[in-house]
């Protein structure tokens, strides 16, 4: 190390001067084994100390002008060197210490594309520094394009046609699955309010068509239109935003444009007047991106400020205050914004999506939508945490969307109807992904449903469907005709339990699907459902299945019984747990060839042909003799060579080798078929059966096939469910009327199937849900034919829905469908993704 040696003034003094000379020289110079050398100062990189940009947001075909100014402590020549990453850059103009760029950007890039323009500074000696500008520039038309009402979704097919579903207020009425919308080609972009709905064209004019009550289809009329009209006075559109009632345009000149209701001051022409033709937004100059909710509007202008107008009752403006004087019919700026390419809205709530991926939100903070739990209302901007890298962000009523780069999309709030697409109802304070959803290019949301544009053009919707806006019928939760189970092939039995369903494959696997409360589904976890068949773990070699109504059975191929589900009085065998979410083995059963489940308890049929029961016996329904419930099985009495049996919700009926029938238990509506309205302890024979060879016992009735092909029917028949067409109480077997040749027989609750092997299946009965499966125009309908089914290899009803298996080994299912229990996906309102067929 180098060392400036300082000598003490008393060695000095006595020395010649010529040494005294030396000395210092040495002391300057530095001399001697392991001196260093000094420390050169080392260089410095030089700085930015300014840097401007003329805009933010680029409209087509824009330029933008750069400018930064920068320094360097050695006062040596600075050189700058800039490139873009989309767009062309003009030679730049440059001296020792500023440089200035001229961009032109292109007609259009893809959503969500933020352009980069970055400037090095280099000088000789220390490293670059750089300097990187963030542009947005005007979205190309994706393709396919979607948008969602409250109750409808729209979709652009790549070939500039439009398709919608859902529920409409002209004369269209309920459309369940995607039609074309007439007279309209060359689309590139739609949007949906309340009930109307708007497409531009490739032209830049508008066309609407819907509900026109506050003139918002702006054809200068209040006259509802089936199909589109033109909007008048309108060219060189570029983009389109609507709330219920209002409209909102942007002119490839930068102005905006607006039309329909106006109470609170929405089209920001200084008025609270409804219009029914385009005003000119009032002081709006090079606007790029704009939102229009029910109540208030925002336009971002280039310089990536933001202007907000309307209705300001709960801060949506962002202004500071949150009052119904607070509001303005002008724009106003909104402060503290800075850097947003785009901006959505709802009645309350406000979003602004900026430049460097983050957003930010204002107004009420109902459901958690502001993204933040530890905000409450805001009536100025802030920051959503944890939420980055987002391309586009859209909100529904309570809820938001935001499109991630990696075309992963992450939704939170509101998730009444399953519209967060989490596979849950739960709603979500923070933006959390969407599971199994990627390479996603465009979101929309409706009021309470969600749509996504996939990288391969497909659409996959989610969340409400009460008004078939997920483009599948019927409406929402139920179905009224046959649809298939996804993914379910080669099965050899279903059964159905009260909110679940289960099936057996060949290959001796079970498959179950809808609820899983207290773990009917028997998947080890506390899932809250399951809306497609997901099988069982654990099981492997069955030969048979049952489903109670909120537990499980399955024999072994060694003749043993595993259960699950609830066992609150115990149903699964077992007095140890109050419920099993994976299947345990009923003790003390071996042999045992056939299963049955009802509501609380459970039916077994071993081998010698004996009956065993266990679980809840208030009415006498385990058969031996007593009402004392068991935890473990127990023979029902006098009962000796069965074939077959079928638990109802409290009797229990027993088909014996030689033909007859054996019933017991609960008698209140004379379901035993004995002539009484007795409750029976013991089993007892059903008179006047003979040749019999199926039984099924729904809640309060009974049914009996014989080997002729009649079947037979006695009990409640509040419904219709004995099939006569009557509402008349049978306390003996009585039989069904233009019924032969039936080859299999189910009972559910209060309705009933009969499959003749020749023509179709037939069902009667309680059909509130559909479960008859008769389609949408019969939901009343006591009776009828499912045409589809000619023959099926297995049957199955439980209390509110129905199942086939096909001569194909595929599953079938229809009726109420809220828990997932018909398998198809959906589960009412979805709450998982769904794929939309367009034709």
């Amino acid at each position: 190390m180098n060392r400036l040696t300082v000598f003490p003034s008393w060695r000095l003094s006595g020395l010649p001067h010529f040494r005294l000379a030396l000395l210092a020289l040495l002391a300057v110079l530095g001399t001697g084994c392991g001196s260093d050398p000094q420390p050169q100062p080392q260089a410095q990189a030089p700085v930015f100390v300014e840097s401007t940009q003329s805009a933010v947001n680029v409209l087509a075909n824009e330029t933008v002008h750069f400018h930064v100014t920068a320094k360097d402590d050695a006062q040596r020549a600075l050189g700058f060197s800039w490139e873009a990453s989309a767009g062309v850059l003009e030679p730049a103009l440059s001296t020792a210490t500023a440089s200035d760029v001229r961009w032109k950007g292109p007609e259009c890039l893809p959503a969500g594309t933020r352009v980069k323009v970055t400037v090095t500074l280099t000088h000789d000696v220390a490293p670059a520094t750089t300097r990187t500008f963030l542009l947005s520039v005007v979205a190309c038309p994706e393709s396919p394009a979607v948008a969602g009402s409250a109750l409808a979704s729209l979709v652009v097919r790549p070939d500039g046609t439009v398709w919608e579903w859902g529920t409409f207020s002209n004369n269209s009425g309920d459309v369940s699955s995607p039609r074309q919308v007439p007279g309209l080609t060359g689309v590139k972009a739609v949007a949906a309010g309340g009930l109307h709905f708007l497409a531009l064209r490739q032209d830049g004019t508008v066309w609407a068509w819907g509900l026109n009550i506050r003139g918002q289809l702006g054809d200068g009329t209040t006259v509802n239109r089936d199909t589109p009209v033109q909007v008048s006075g309108l060219k060189d559109i570029i983009a389109l935003s609507t709330g219920y009632y209002s409209t909102l345009a942007l002119r490839q000149d930068g102005t905006v444009w607006a039309w329909g209701g106006n109470e609170y001051g929405q089209l920001g022409d200084g008025t609270t007047v409804d219009r029914s033709v385009p005003v000119q937004v009032l002081g709006l100059t090079r606007a790029t991106a704009l939102a229009i909710s029910s109540e208030h509007a925002l336009a971002v202008l280039a310089d990536g400020t933001v202007r907000a107008w309307g209705r300001n009752s709960f801060g949506q403006l962002g202004l500071g205050s949150s009052s119904p004087d607070a509001g303005s019919p002008i724009p106003l700026v909104v402060p503290g914004l800075t850097g947003v390419v785009s901006v959505c809205a709802n009645s309350s709530q406000s979003f602004a999506l900026h430049a460097d991926g983050g957003a930010s939100s204002w107004g009420v903070n109902s459901y958690g939508i502001l993204g933040d739990q530890l905000r409450e209302d805001w009536a100025v901007p802030g920051r959503v945490p944890r939420l980055a890298q987002v391309t586009a962000l859209t909100l529904g009523d309570n809820f938001a969307m935001a499109l991630l780069e990696d075309g992963s999309v992450q939704t939170w709030g509101d998730n009444s109807y399953g519209q967060l697409g989490h596979g849950t109802y739960t709603r979500h304070v923070s933006p959390a992904r969407v599971p199994g959803l990627a390479g996603v290019k465009a979101v929309a949301a409706g009021r309470d449903h969600a749509l996504a544009v996939l990288s391969d053009g497909s659409v996959r919707l989610w969340g409400d469907n009460r008004y078939q806006q997920l483009g599948s019928l019927p409406a929402a939760v139920n179905r009224h005709a046959p649809v298939q189970v996804l993914g379910l092939k080669e099965v050899s039995r279903v059964a159905a339990g009260g909110r679940h369903s289960l099936a057996l494959r060949t290959d001796g696997t079970v498959w179950a699907w809808g609820s899983n409360l207290l773990g009917t589904l028997g998947l080890k976890v506390e899932q809250a459902a399951s809306t497609t068949p997901v099988q069982v773990p654990g099981l492997a070699g069955v030969k048979s299945v049952a489903a109670g109504l909120e537990h499980s059975l399955a024999v072994l191929a060694n003749g043993t019984v595993m259960a699950w589900g609830n066992n609150s009085v115990w149903q699964l065998g077992d007095a140890s747990r109050p419920q099993s979410y994976a299947p345990i083995p009923v003790a003390g059963l071996t042999g045992v060839s056939a299963v049955s489940a009802a509501s609380w308890y459970s039916l077994a049929l071993r081998e010698d042909g004996t009956v065993w029961a266990w679980g809840i016996n208030n009415a006498g329904q385990l058969g031996d003799g007593t009402t004392i419930n068991r935890a473990t099985p127990v023979q029902a009495v006098g009962l000796t060579q069965v074939t077959a049996l079928s638990a109802g919700a409290h009797h229990a009926l027993a088909l014996r080798a030689d033909g007859t029938v054996w019933a017991w238990g609960d008698n209140l509506f004379g379901q035993l078929g004995d002539g009484t309205n007795s409750d029976r302890l013991t089993p007892v024979q059903v008179p006047g059966l003979t040749g019999v060879v199926a039984v099924a016992a729904g809640q309060f009735h009974s049914l009996a096939l014989r080997q002729d092909g009649t079947v037979w029917a006695w009990g409640d028949n509040s419904e219709g469910q004995l099939g006569d067409r009557a509402s008349t109480t049978r306390v003996t077997p009585t039989q069904v009327v233009g019924l032969a040749g039936v080859q299999r027989i189910a009972a559910g609750d209060a309705h009933s199937l009969a499959a003749p092997g020749t023509t179709p299946l037939v069902t009667f009965g309680w059909n509130v849900y559909g479960q008859l499966g008769l389609g949408p125009d019969f939901k009343g309908q006591s009776r009828g034919q499912v045409a589809a089914f000619l023959g099926v290899r297995a049957l199955a009803a439980s209390t509110e829905h129905t199942l086939a298996v096909a001569n194909d080994g595929t599953v079938w299912a229809w009726g109420a469908n809220v828990w997932g229990q018909l398998g198809d996906g959906e589960a009412a309102n979805s709450p998982r993704p769904v794929t939309v067929t367009l034709p």
